[in-house]
């Protein structure tokens, strides 16, 4: 099982890694310094990517390897999975000696014994890099290979330069890479890497973008302590985060910013529900909100230009004022995309991640606990649970009471309520009968969708406002946007009565935990 982190580091910035605080009071022998050539082989139809696989045989000076890497898990630039090598003694792959190395159950042993796979096997792309590495002796008898690539990724279809810093656990616990990442970030601007050399091979050959990721199924076990609890939520939360860094980045898909969003919602609302017996450092609240807000603009401008847009002009004849409108908010929604790109490509955004990911894997709230607070983390989640989802859904039914007379900023307050009583539901619902769970979450949906249409419509309203104040012949356009939005509001208020007083009957999942 390979372990690394792998970061990204500015074109000519490579060369001071080595020399970093940081790193060279770490090195136990002198680096060194070697000219790599990494060929990946696939067939005509990309059968080992299709199957989360990646083929290379690397050449350094005389000497061949071979490389047979499947998929794993990544995270905030932490790539764990399996990794089968050997010499080689040409440079084409020989699959018989891989196979052998593959213990019988794992799907690289299958996916090799294919008879027609070695005749179909031909080169791809060539990774051509410049490899300085070195061995670093950290506390607690860990060991890290560092290496730090410069060189080019050359497809058919083009190049992409290579700037990266890799550090591999030899031995020793993940996270003191993380502290080992941190420690170097004081002094060198770093950025997390989300792909292997393998993908971006991949992308410049078919152009593959990484699709927006949803969160994943929530399963808790009844014997988990509070804090374990917290624990998997938390990762549960990152992993939607993580997930869509890479598509926010390259800025392909819209849908990534909304995921990676709902991601830091549901982590910052996890931070918040479990805030009574465990301290969140404050840096984290702040700076999830910081990030949170950049992508939020992002967010806006593209449901304005998009959906909320199409309500209002394709019930009628396009025309000029329309196409202005449309078109100003679309350039406002690429200018947002390119601003959370940045954000998430940062060297603040790669602290966050690397400190925060680590406060969660080793539990970093223990940190200074009295014994009361420790034992009150050491409880079981059952009661935990109960409690605070009938507190979140009692606060709800105040917030809402006389939910469709409320004005703007009122129903806001609900609908915050009712998104904070739907994450809870849906963290703790492996700890609730199904069916209970099931009619609750589907009436706080159905709900949940109203309230939402209704908050877009108000952050329409207010974009559209500045929309013609910067822009003048969006006015008309926006003008007319603004008033059949009016008109949709008005018609709503008997529709949202209906789902509120269909949610309020609704007692909260519960059980006898």
């Amino acid at each position: 099982m390979e372990s690394e982190l792998k970061l990204h580091v500015s074109a000519g910035k490579a060369s001071q890694i080595l020399h970093a605080p940081a790193i060279s009071r770490l090195l136990r022998d002198s680096s060194t310094t070697h000219e790599l050539t990494s060929t990946y082989f696939d067939t005509p139809d990309l059968h080992l990517h299709r199957n989360g696989a990646s083929l290379r045989v690397r050449a350094d000076g005389a000497e061949r390897s071979q490389t047979l890497k499947l998929d794993g898990t990544v995270a905030a630039g932490f790539f764990e999975r399996d990794e089968f090598e050997s010499p080689v003694s040409g440079d084409s792959p020989d699959l018989e000696r891989l196979q052998r190395l593959i213990p019988a159950r794992k799907k690289g042993r299958k996916l090799l014994k294919n008879e027609e796979l070695a005749s179909q096997l031909q080169p791809l792309f060539v990774t051509r890099v410049k490899r300085s590495t070195a061995v670093l002796r950290l506390p607690r008898d860990a060991e890290v290979e560092l290496a730090v690539d410069d060189g080019v990724i050359e497809a058919q279809a083009g190049s992409t330069a290579i700037h990266g810093v890799e550090m591999e656990l030899k031995t020793g616990a993940p996270e003191q890479l993380y502290e080992l990442a941190l420690s170097l970030l004081d002094d060198i601007p770093l950025r997390i890497d989300y792909m292997s050399k393998g993908d971006r091979g991949y992308e410049l050959l078919v152009q593959e973008h990484r699709t927006p990721v949803r969160a994943n199924p929530l399963k808790l076990k009844k014997r988990y302590t509070i804090e374990e609890a917290f624990q998997h939520i938390a990762k549960n939360c990152l992993a939607q985060v993580h997930g869509n860094e890479r598509g926010v980045v390259s800025g392909h898909d819209p849908s990534s910013v909304h995921q990676m969003r709902v991601g830091l919602r549901r982590l910052r609302s996890a931070l918040n529900l479990f805030a009574n017996v465990i301290t969140v450092p404050a840096q984290f609240d702040s700076e999830l909100r910081w990030i949170a807000g950049e992508l939020g603009g992002a967010r806006d401008w593209e449901v304005l230009a998009g959906p909320t847009l199409d309500q209002a002009f394709d019930s009628v004849e396009g025309g000029e004022d329309a196409n202005a409108t449309r078109q100003a908010a679309k350039e406002r929604a690429v200018q947002n995309r390119k601003t959370a790109a940045a954000a998430v490509d940062s060297v603040r955004y790669t602290r966050l991640v690397l400190k925060l990911t680590l406060w969660i894997e080793t539990m970093g709230w223990r940190n200074g606990q009295a014994d009361d607070e420790r034992k009150r983390c050491e409880k079981r989640v059952g009661k935990f649970a109960k409690a605070t989802l009938t507190a979140r859904h009692k606060k709800l039914l105040k917030r809402g009471r006389g939910l469709a007379e409320l004005d703007d900023e009122a129903r806001h307050r609900a609908r915050i309520a009712a998104k904070k009583v739907r994450y809870a539901t849906e963290f703790f619902a492996s700890l609730f009968p199904r069916r209970s769970v099931q009619s609750y979450v589907s009436a706080l949906s159905e709900l949940q969708d109203d309230l939402g249409w209704r908050n877009d419509i108000v952050v329409a309203d207010e974009l559209l406002k500045s929309l013609a104040t910067t822009t003048p012949e969006t006015a008309s356009g926006a003008g007319f946007a603004r008033g059949y939005f009016a008109s949709r509001v008005a018609q709503d208020h008997d529709s949202m009565k209906i789902l509120w007083n269909r949610f309020k009957r609704l007692p909260p999942p519960s059980s006898h935990c």
